[in-house]
């Protein structure tokens, strides 16, 4: 497929998702592609639009440049994409920077011991560079 394609299918997502979407972050084992939520550990609201479009990419941006707060504790695993009308869209793995997860969690200053991809309650849940497309 060629890129005008893919960033055409990728304008049609990003207004399928309207104004709120969210990229949410879950501890647990991921569902299969749209089952049961697991435990939520954070949500970021995603930007209006929710991101730029450009060579067969769409990097997500976050409403809030401050962040989102994190809503529990807990080893992020897996990851949803869904309308502001909380829709499913897309699930994700998660890992640490060191593992294998399509997306990955970062803790700035974690207590030492922690695991990689440790979220905290309370803290703030930025989202960094998420790239969906080619």
């Amino acid at each position: 497929m060629n890129v005008f394609a893919i960033n055409f299918m990728l304008t049609a997502l990003m207004s399928y998702m309207g104004t709120g979407a969210k990229f949410k972050v879950y501890g647990g084992i991921k569902p299969s592609a749209g089952g049961a939520e697991t435990t939520l550990l954070a949500a970021a609201v995603l930007a209006d639009p929710e991101g730029v479009v450009s060579g067969g990419m769409l990097v997500l941006a976050q409403a809030d440049a401050a962040g989102d707060i994190a809503l529990a504790t807990g080893v992020a695993t897996w990851g949803r994409l869904e309308t502001a009308d909380g829709v499913w869209v897309e699930d994700f793995t998660v890992s640490g920077p060191s593992g294998s997860g399509q997306v990955k969690i970062t803790a700035v200053d974690p207590a030492p011991g922690d695991p990689e991809g440790q979220i905290y309650a309370g803290g703030t849940f930025l989202l960094g560079t998420v790239i969906l497309g080619a």
